[in-house]
């Protein structure tokens, strides 16, 4: 890579052009500021770009795409997502710096890795791209594609397992502060303006429930890991060529490993939900994903309190989940049931 040529020019997203609202492929000028930081600092084919492309993921997320060759590369531009410039540049390097060191836990390669971190200037990041399907896209058309949704299911859970026995961190000290307040902070934020508005009822159980499991001695039994932080569905993809790569992690920190394992397990019944399944075809589902995550652990971890401890976060996650005011009040309702019923 070769020293950048612009230092002081700043890289933005493109301009607003026909193809946003239609999730298409618009043309971007080769002399734009990060069309010309491509070139000079990650291409690494012979020939020079001839045409650019870029389509909008997001607000913040953008691929870029060279015509002729079909070279990507996905462009994440903080600033679109915090103010501060200050704080858009942390943000970058945490999720820069925080790829680079799960890479170094043993992520960087094989079937089930990581995204690769390509470049980082300022307030943008440069990361490989993922051509698939997102582990919610297979939940989605599972009954097309007999057979593919557990092998699916095993690579997510093989990928935090090896994550988290490869980030083990046994001189941490335990701590359920932060997942025991995140709790409760969904618990207010629907009974202050969700479907348990005006139940106290309730509500109060649920607090009653949550701090019972949190004050359990069983709650503290394990070593402190380095986990994703974000297991949504969303942020698991398929390539093309197989094997999964999970992507986002700004938000990886140190923490009791079941609470991956309960998010996870929670997103991914809610996902067979939304997608025409029962209630038996999500427990059948979340019964599989814990059984093979389990299976992936090295032999000295305790599994049974590992499913234990999980329950209480598929809960939280599950009552995190029933939040979003685009379901239906019946799913959202639905939901605080079946969080209760983990929960009791």
């Amino acid at each position: 890579m070769s020293a950048d040529p612009f230092p002081d020019l700043e890289l933005t997203p493109p301009a607003d052009a026909a193809g946003f609202a239609l999730n298409d492929w618009f043309p971007v000028p080769s002399d734009s500021p990060t069309a010309l930081f491509l070139y000079h600092q990650l291409w690494e084919l012979p020939q020079r770009p001839a045409l650019w492309e870029a389509a909008r993921m997001s607000r913040a997320i953008y691929l870029y795409r060279e015509k002729a060759t079909g070279w990507t590369v996905l462009v994440k531009f903080y600033r679109e997502k915090v103010d501060e410039w200050w704080a858009a540049e942390q943000n970058a390097a945490n999720e820069f710096n925080r790829i680079r060191h799960v890479q170094a836990l043993g992520l960087s390669d094989g079937a089930v890795r990581a995204v690769r971190a390509l470049a980082l200037r300022r307030d943008v990041l440069f990361l490989e791209h993922v051509d698939g399907l997102t582990l919610e896209d297979a939940i989605a058309v599972r009954r097309t594609r007999p057979g593919a949704l557990p092998r699916i299911l095993e690579d997510a859970a093989h990928l935090l397992a090896a994550l988290h026995a490869g980030g083990r961190q046994p001189g941490a000290e335990p701590d359920l502060g932060f997942e025991r307040f995140e709790a409760h902070k969904f618990i207010g934020d629907l009974a202050y303006a969700g479907v348990l508005q005006d139940n106290a009822l309730v509500c109060d159980a649920l607090r009653r429930l949550v701090d019972r499991w949190f004050s359990e001695p069983l709650m503290l039994a394990y070593t402190p890991t380095w986990i994703h932080g974000d297991a949504t569905t969303s942020n698991f993809i398929i390539p093309t060529s197989g094997g999964m790569v999970a992507i986002d992690w700004e938000r990886m920190r140190i923490a009791d490993p079941a609470s991956e394992l309960g998010r996870l397990l929670a997103e991914v019944a809610h996902a067979v939900g939304r997608y025409g399944g029962n209630g038996d075809e999500a427990a059948d589902v979340v019964a599989f994903t814990g059984a093979a995550y389990l299976a992936a652990l090295p032999p000295e971890w305790e599994g049974a309190a590992v499913l234990r401890r999980a329950r209480v976060y598929q809960a939280s996650s599950t009552l995190r989940i029933s939040r979003n005011g685009w379901l239906t009040r019946q799913e959202r309702t639905g939901m605080v049931a079946q969080a209760m019923a983990l929960l009791v």
